[in-house]
C-alpha cells in the first residue's frame, strides 16, 4: 500500500479511523509506511510532513500522542468518543484530585485552556519549566495530557530563524471540538455504549492483532 497525494492520505484516515504517523499498531498502516520516501521535507504539496498539519487545519482529524509517545491521527467524527474513553469520562480536575494527573500536567492544561491556542515555545515559558533540567518534566506533562486526549496538536509555528525547527501549537480538546470545530461533546456518562460504538467501527478495518492493541489502549473490553 502506497499513497502519493494528500487526498489519498485523507481517505486512509477516514477508512482506518485511527492512523498512526509512524509504526505503532501491529499489522496496521502508518503515514511513514505508506508515503513516498523521496517526498519528505520537500515543501511541495506531495510532502507528507506538511499533511500532518493540513489534515488538522482541514478539520478532518485530531493529531497527537494519544497512545504512548508516538503520534497518531484520529478521524474527526470518532475523536469525541475516543477522547471520552482515554479519559474514562473524567475531567482534568477529577483526575488531578484522584492522583491520576501530575501537577505539571494540570498547570500546563490550564495555561492551554486559558490561551485557546498556544505554541510550544510560549507554553514552556508560561509553565515556568524553562531550565534545562526541567525539559523532561515539560515533555512528560505534554505526553500525559495527550494520552488522556486533554489536548491536541493544531498546527506548527515557524521558527524565528532560518533552518530552525517549527514549534507545535496546542489547544485543549474541548476548545478544539466545541469552539474551533463547533462539535458537541460525547456523553461522558455512557462509556459502555461508547466502547461498543468504537469497537464496532474499528473491528471493520483492523486485524485481530491491531484490535488487541486498541482494545488495551482504549479499554474496550471493560
Amino acid at each position: 500500500m502506497k499513497t502519493s497525494t494528500y487526498q489519498e492520505f485523507v481517505q486512509l484516515v477516514r477508512h482506518y479511523k485511527i492512523f498512526p504517523f509512524s509504526d505503532l499498531i501491529p499489522e496496521h498502516p502508518s503515514l511513514t509506511a505508506v508515503a513516498a520516501d523521496n517526498e519528505w521535507h520537500t515543501g511541495s504539496e506531495l510532502d507528507p510532513w506538511l499533511w500532518r498539519v493540513k489534515i488538522v487545519k482541514d478539520e478532518l482529524a485530531a493529531y497527537g500522542k494519544f497512545f504512548g509517545t508516538k503520534l497518531s491521527f484520529i478521524q474527526v467524527d470518532l475523536f469525541p468518543l475516543v477522547k471520552s474513553l482515554l479519559s474514562q469520562g473524567k475531567s482534568v480536575e477529577e483526575r488531578y484530585s484522584s492522583g491520576l494527573m501530575s501537577q505539571h500536567a494540570r498547570n500546563i492544561y490550564n495555561i492551554i485552556a486559558e490561551a485557546g491556542n498556544i505554541d510550544s515555545r510560549n507554553l514552556r515559558k508560561a509553565s515556568g519549566l524553562t531550565d534545562k533540567e526541567q525539559k523532561k518534566d515539560y515533555e512528560r506533562a505534554l505526553v500525559e495530557l495527550q494520552n488522556f486526549a486533554d489536548i491536541v496538536i493544531t498546527g506548527a509555528q515557524e521558527s524565528d530563524f532560518e533552518g530552525g525547527w517549527s514549534s507545535m501549537c496546542f489547544e485543549s480538546s474541548d476548545h478544539w471540538l466545541h469552539v474551533t470545530l463547533g462539535k458537541t461533546a460525547a456523553p461522558s456518562d455512557d462509556l459502555a455504549s461508547m466502547r461498543a460504538a468504537v469497537k464496532a467501527e474499528l473491528s471493520e478495518v483492523c486485524t485481530d492483532k491491531a484490535m488487541k492493541y486498541l482494545d488495551k489502549k482504549l479499554k474496550l473490553n471493560l
